[in-house]
């Protein structure tokens, strides 16, 4: 129960100095107010539809703390809902519960935090319950209304129900205990038996059967049906496909690789893999890529040089099933690791999804806050922001796409910007910086390069000019080179330099750092990037400003 202090305080002050005033040795009455709002537990207890639940909590030895100060919430089964459960346990009543049994099934219903079904979101909810596991969230229409769906099987049918110290929902079923692994989830679905027999094969059931604290995983399935699409109806059609060396078992075997990729050693919900563009496998250097298109989820879905790879789908309707050490999705296609051969990116990094949903992209300019850029990230005050600037004024005409990034590194301002890369394949690179040369005053500011961390060989000047007599390949010799094409108004005070190389070791998107330890009022005017294979062309092609390629 909450006393308010302070009007205590206040009455028992009064009280004294009334009786000081008096002279007399009277008593004083005064009244106490109080929140006479029920906690949790005393809430459960004195419910016409969750008493039995409340039973299973003092058994379970919850009830004191869900009696106590904090914040909770809880999904508590009604009564019709619990006697079901415990008529599926071949038991009668709580009473016949094994203190385990009553432990885990109370504390998968209980999260240490208030989430109203407002906060709910199409996925999972952000904190995990006390038993250490997700429950996932969705919703579906049922005869016109819309029903909040809890791990799949459970129905909110009484929510946000406030107490003094939290909120309960009350579901229409018992949330199933969390007993199996990932590897025994996937034995028991008939439909995943091929996949099985290839975990089993490569000994990789051992690894999805382990149970430690923090260590989950998270599984990409496929079925027998699938694979059937692909022609691979047995085990021993799938060790004729992969198995280069006759060990499945051997890490560097085909089979193995191919089911370890299948594999992502992380808990991740669909609602995670969304959030990010690429995740790490358990093969070494080995990432799967996510695109979201709509409501669809796909992996590996991607543009390579011009061509659209189609990619596999997740069954999002039978996916996010929780299991003791991560989450087991399925597949609608079969996922590949894809021999892949290190290419150049020549890339904008003025072009970022959010600056084209705002539609200002090649067409006005926009200061951009902090926070705005899912994928750009920068140091100093909250209030710092970056520009974006397209069709400048003709001193600025040339830059690729007639639009730059604009920022004010200096130590004062802008200390330093992230930013990530599209996806470069690995491999070893060139790492060429384009910016527009700015003659000031104030002075230059220079500019340290660091890739996923490490720091480049060699920094930027931005007040330096690209020497403008040399021949493209002695200027290439030295570092430098022109990245654009013609020779359009304001060309010359473009500037290419190459800031280092780089080994790339997984294919992935990846952060460049540009920071600077220098305060002066000098702006960094960003054009391109470019990642070139070391082995490869770097002079061509050049850029006109629309963005198209231009070879000699």
């Amino acid at each position: 129960m909450k006393i308010k202090y302070i009007e205590k305080i206040m009455y028992w002050t009064l009280g004294v100095w009334m009786l000081m005033v008096q002279g007399a040795c009277v008593k004083e009455d005064f009244t106490q107010t109080t929140d006479v709002t029920p906690n949790i537990a005393t809430f459960l207890k004195n419910s016409e539809d969750f008493t039995v639940f409340y039973e299973a909590v003092v058994k379970a030895g919850t009830a004191a703390y869900l009696d106590a100060w904090g914040t909770y919430t809880v999904f508590a089964p009604n009564n019709v809902a619990m006697d079901t459960y415990i008529r599926s346990l071949g038991k009668s009543k709580v009473a016949d519960l094994t203190d385990e049994e009553a432990k885990l099934l109370v504390t998968q219903h209980i999260v240490t935090d208030t989430v109203s079904t407002g906060n709910f979101k199409d996925g999972k909810i952000t904190k995990n319950s006390v038993a250490g596991l997700f429950i996932t969230t969705s919703v579906r229409n049922v005869d016109g209304r819309s029903e909040i769906l809890l791990n799949k099987e459970s129905v909110i049918i009484l929510p946000n129900q406030r107490t003094g110290n939290g909120l309960v929902h009350g579901v229409d079923k018992v949330f199933t205990p969390i007993t199996r692994t990932l590897m025994e989830e996937i034995q028991a679905n008939p439909e995943l038996s091929l996949f099985a027999e290839a975990l089993q094969e490569t000994g990789l059931d051992a690894t999805l059967n382990i149970v430690e604290e923090e260590q989950y995983f998270s599984v990409l399935a496929v079925s027998n049906a699938v694979f059937a699409q692909r022609g691979i109806n047995s085990l021993a059609d799938l060790r004729d496909k992969y198995s280069h060396t006759g060990n499945p078992k051997n890490p560097n075997d085909s089979l193995y690789m191919h089911m370890a990729y299948h594999i992502v050693p992380d808990l991740k919900y669909v609602s995670d893999l969304m959030l990010q563009n690429s995740h790490v496998t358990k093969v070494n250097n080995e990432i799967i890529l996510v695109k979201v298109d709509g409501e669809r989820v796909l992996i590996n879905e991607e543009e390579w040089l011009g061509n659209i790879e189609l990619g596999a789908e997740i069954d999002r309707s039978i996916s996010d099933n929780t299991t003791k050490n991560g989450v087991l999705h399925q597949l609608k296609d079969n996922i590949f690791i894809k021999a892949r051969f290190p290419f150049p990116i020549y890339w904008d990094p003025a072009d970022q999804p959010e600056i084209r949903i705002a539609g200002v992209y090649g067409r006005a300019n926009l200061s951009v806050a902090k926070g705005f850029l899912k994928d750009v990230s920068w140091g100093g005050a909250e209030s710092a922001a970056i520009d974006y600037e397209s069709l400048l004024g003709a001193n600025m005409i040339g830059a690729v796409y007639n639009d730059l990034l604009i920022v004010n590194l200096r130590t004062a301002v802008i200390p330093w910007i992230e930013l990530k890369t599209p996806v470069i394949v690995k491999g070893r690179y060139k790492v060429w910086i384009s910016w527009r040369t700015i003659d000031s005053q104030q002075g230059s500011n220079t500019i340290d390069v660091y890739v996923n961390g490490a720091q480049l060989s060699r920094s930027i000047v931005n007040g330096e000019y690209r020497n403008r007599t040399l021949p493209a390949r002695e200027l290439e010799a030295l570092g430098y080179k022109m990245h654009l094409a013609g020779s359009p108004s304001g060309a010359n005070n473009y500037n290419t330099k190459m800031v280092g190389i780089v080994d790339i070791n997984s294919t992935d998107r990846h952060t460049i750092r540009l920071e600077t330890k220098t305060n002066r009022n000098t702006p960094f005017r960003m054009d391109m990037i470019h990642f070139i294979p070391v082995d490869m062309e770097q002079i061509y092609p050049v850029f006109d400003i629309n963005g198209n390629a231009v070879y000699p």
